[in-house]
């Protein structure tokens, strides 16, 4: 009798062990595998009750000043924009409504205070009366406000879609980064649907998403592909070249005859390049665009789920000669963003090194700790020093002589590349190009600038803007 009895405990026993390791199992499970599902499930309240009672870090500019902060009582918070317009692709929003963009997206748990695990800080409190464990940490980007207001409006008097990156080509530092049109952050939940009716593309960040055809900026990195090759660089110029049976001519219609990569270069000679490219060949052409990170995929601050700074693409290994001849012009299948031929034109400045594109210089927690420091790294030797002094040397010419003169300035030498990238059979629409450096012997600000689907060409309406931009940059940064 009595060993039925303990049977019956034992297995009762049994059966309750069951029932403990099902539920430790039960819940590891979910720990690790569902519990962040369910955290970000928009049905979860409890999350959105827990994110209203914590007060948004600060973003500051280069110079300290303020770009965003937060007002009122906790769980009655409200996000205040100083520059609501200028900054709207790169501060972005944070809306209760319409979620985060921006830097409040790609830094949001730094901006909510996430550095630290949440049990340390309630401790810090319970010892701390004055340790607001619900305060997150501040953003310091790497923009000049200054520069940002100017860039913003000079693409904004013309009127037409574009964007223009600054940077300083020695760090990688994004000094400005504006894609127009734009919108108003600080009333996003107002203006939403009519901007999303409008329908103008005000919410694409073109500056890092736009795929555009380069034009003749791509002469860039075509003229270090024909450096390296080392074939001769002495060429007969008749006007056109039918280099892969269909012909390409010179902007006007200009002849240039006997010619050099320099002069072909200074003064942007399509049948130059068409030729040179079947020379050098398709591998040796795609090998130096992949040095300048074509075909690759570049991180950046901006990043998020839902927005990528778009890979530049070179589609060489299917190319017939008729592709590869107008790819060295720039209107073949290649794709280009304004902030990578700002890091295509920083690399020529700063000695052939390419430099990683960076906007948060650090993260400072409440208690004034740094908990992100970003220093200026380098991504790849794109070209010898040697040969980025050349191309230099061809750029400052364009600019001196050539077909980029209204980017010049008095007081300082101006190196760069107009490119007019056809998108019209009539010729008669085309996005604007301009990118370059200054000052040439010692390089402090790059620029790119793109104007969107225009009658003119890049030395016409890019150019200018690009030489605006860099004088107004030089004497705000020497300050």
């Amino acid at each position: 009798m009595k060993l039925k009895e303990n049977k019956k405990i034992l297995v009762l026993l049994i059966f309750l062990i069951l029932l403990f390791m099902s539920l430790i199992v039960y819940l590891s499970y979910f720990t690790i595998f569902e519990a962040q599902n369910i955290v970000d499930h928009p049905a979860n309240r409890r999350e959105n009750l827990k994110i209203a009672g914590i007060k948004r870090g600060s973003i500051y500019d280069s110079r300290g000043e303020v770009l965003a902060h937060t007002e009122g009582e906790r769980y009655k918070y409200k996000r205040v924009y100083t520059y609501p317009v200028i900054y709207s692709h790169v501060v972005g929003y944070s809306s209760k409504i319409r979620g985060n963009t921006g830097i409040e997206a790609s830094y949001n748990k730094y901006i909510l205070g996430e550095s630290q695990p949440e049990l340390l800080k309630n401790i810090k409190a319970f010892f701390d009366s004055d340790y607001e464990s619900y305060t997150g940490d501040d953003i310091y980007l790497t923009t000049n406000t200054a520069i940002q207001q100017k860039v913003r409006d000079l693409l904004s008097e013309t009127g037409e879609k574009g964007a223009a990156v600054v940077m300083n080509p020695k760090t990688g530092e994004v000094l400005s980064l504006v894609s127009y049109p734009d919108f108003n952050a600080g009333t996003i939940e107002r203006d939403y649907a009519a901007i999303v009716e409008k329908n103008e593309g005000a919410f694409y960040n073109s500056a890092m998403q736009g795929g555009f055809t380069p034009g003749s900026i791509q002469k860039v990195v075509s003229s270090a592909a024909i450096i390296e090759s080392g074939i001769n660089r002495n060429y007969e110029d008749t006007g056109e070249e039918s280099a892969g049976g269909y012909p390409i001519r010179n902007s006007g219609g200009k002849k240039y005859g006997e010619i050099d990569l320099k002069d072909a270069v200074t003064f942007s000679v399509n049948t130059y390049f068409a030729s040179k490219a079947i020379e050098v060949g398709s591998e040796k052409m795609g090998e130096v665009a992949e040095r300048f990170l074509y075909n690759k995929a570049i991180d950046f601050d901006l990043n998020t789920q839902n927005v990528k700074f778009n890979k530049s693409s070179y589609n060489y290994k299917n190319w017939d000669k008729q592709a590869l001849a107008a790819s060295a012009i720039g209107q073949s299948d290649i794709s280009v963003t304004p902030l990578h031929m700002c890091m295509v034109a920083s690399a020529i400045a700063n000695e052939g090194k390419m430099m990683k594109p960076y906007l948060v210089s650090k993260v400072i927690d409440s208690e004034g700790k740094e908990v992100l420091t970003k220093e200026p790294e380098e991504l790849i030797q794109s070209v010898s020093p040697e040969v980025a002094e050349e191309i230099k040397s061809m750029m400052i010419e364009a600019v001196r002589v050539g077909s980029g003169k209204s980017a010049a300035l008095r007081s300082v030498q101006v190196a760069g590349k107009t490119g007019t990238a056809e998108r019209s059979q009539e010729k008669t629409i085309n996005n604007a190009w301009f990118i370059g450096f200054a000052p040439a012997e010692d390089p402090q600000v790059a620029v790119a600038v793109v104007i969107q689907n225009v009658q003119f060409l890049g030395g016409e309406i890019a150019a200018p803007i690009a030489r605006d931009i860099i004088s107004f940059s030089l004497q705000e940064l020497s300050k």
